[in-house]
């Protein structure tokens, strides 16, 4: 095999496969450098379609591909085995050899290239993944972190064409998942690779998703850009449930040291959030529950909100004609800074989740003008590339 590196390639899959009580349909594409997340409930074909696409479950029919060439293709009778479609797989079992120690295991990835340019790979994501004082333990003797380092690195050892991931973090303790998150964003970039994810977490698939795929009893309910997607209230039901809402990207503008408080620009708006360690000029996600936002005709004079964003009413969806609740779609206003708005910042959609009575006492119509107001403390934030 030639020593060379082979172009980055999308990874396309369209696929349809059985499994008992479903029948699951569903296709995407992702790019290298990007990642996909395949959310939605427990049992909705989510990990089924991974393992097929990584060729270690069957398929009733479809194509998985890496640009031009097929791994699969059932009109054609293309059907690489796993180790030949080179989908480098991940999950919560990491699966490492037992019996040999962290170098070992980690070089079982090696690929067949001259020995010094793979042992500079091998030397980089020792580096990276901080395992040299590693190398000679065990598996038994490592931290649920440490194994997934390790799985991790001997997974990108291999110069993979994608990775997948199936709820790696599953078996990580709560405290150690945000580094470990921070490590996973780098992978898409820093390896060129198309990256798909399944996560029941939330906070992760804001964190990494570029694109996300909504998987509802083995059919696609969404899909779409991460915020688009996630920001969709009518698709709550798939996701989050009462913890439904909106995410945004903006741009951290300014830190507020006596306060503890951090200023991020939305669209040309600026958002308080509570302090944060990103740098000014770094891209961020925020995410806003509907339930938390409130809804005025102007700013409020005595609220203990921090925030108020203009923006126009786009849609009234009311749960039923006797329902208690109705979700509010706004968009935000653009116009009002635009010296301090990105360039390239897309338009920025929020969901209000109101009672049937607020709605119809304040006679809340699509196209009028409104003031969203929310706490400082009602934002999550997360960093954004």
């Amino acid at each position: 095999m030639s020593a060379a590196s082979p172009l980055p390639r999308a990874l396309m899959v369209e696929l349809r496969l059985k499994r008992p009580g479903l029948d699951i349909r569903a296709q995407f594409r992702v790019l290298p450098g990007m990642v996909c997340a395949l959310v939605g409930r427990s049992g909705a074909g989510k990990s089924a379609l991974l393992r097929a696409t990584a060729g270690l479950a069957p398929a009733l029919g479809g194509r998985v591909a890496l640009g031009n060439d097929a791994l699969y293709d059932s009109a054609t009778r293309v059907n690489r085995p796993p180790h030949e479609r080179k989908l480098s797989w991940l999950d919560a079992d990491t699966h490492l050899f037992p019996h040999l120690n962290v170098g070992r295991n980690l070089r079982y990835g090696r690929p067949s290239w001259p020995w010094r340019k793979a042992d500079h790979r091998i030397d980089q994501v020792i580096k990276w993944l901080d395992l040299g004082s590693l190398l000679a333990h065990r598996p038994d003797k490592l931290t649920p972190t440490q194994r997934f380092k390790v799985a991790l690195g001997r997974a990108l050892i291999s110069r993979p064409n994608a990775l997948l991931l199936d709820d790696p973090l599953g078996r990580i303790p709560q405290p150690e998942h945000e580094a470990l998150i921070d490590l996973l964003a780098e992978v898409p970039r820093r390896f060129k690779l198309p990256v798909v994810l399944v996560s029941p977490r939330m906070n992760e698939v804001i964190r990494l998703a570029d694109e996300v795929v909504i998987l509802h009893e083995g059919r696609m309910a969404g899909a779409g850009p991460a915020p688009h997607i996630l920001s969709d209230v009518s698709l709550s039901t798939f996701l989050e449930g009462v913890h439904a809402g909106s995410v945004l990207e903006g741009v951290v503008k300014r830190h507020d040291i006596q306060w503890l408080l951090s200023e991020v620009d939305v669209a040309g708006q600026r958002v308080t959030v509570p302090a944060v360690l990103h740098a000014v000029g770094n891209r961020v996600r925020l995410k806003l529950r509907a339930r938390d936002l409130n809804l005025h005709r102007e700013v409020p004079v005595d609220s203990t909100a921090t925030n108020h964003l203009r923006g126009r009413i786009t849609q009234i969806m009311l749960a039923g004609e006797h329902g208690t609740y109705g979700a509010v779609g706004i968009a935000l206003d653009q116009s009002l800074n635009p010296e301090g708005r990105e360039p390239d910042a897309p338009p920025a959609h929020l969901w209000a989740m109101l009672t049937r009575k607020s709605i119809q006492q304040m006679d809340w119509q699509p196209g009028q003008p409104c003031v969203v107001s929310f706490k400082a403390m009602a934002t999550q934030v997360s960093a954004w590339h």
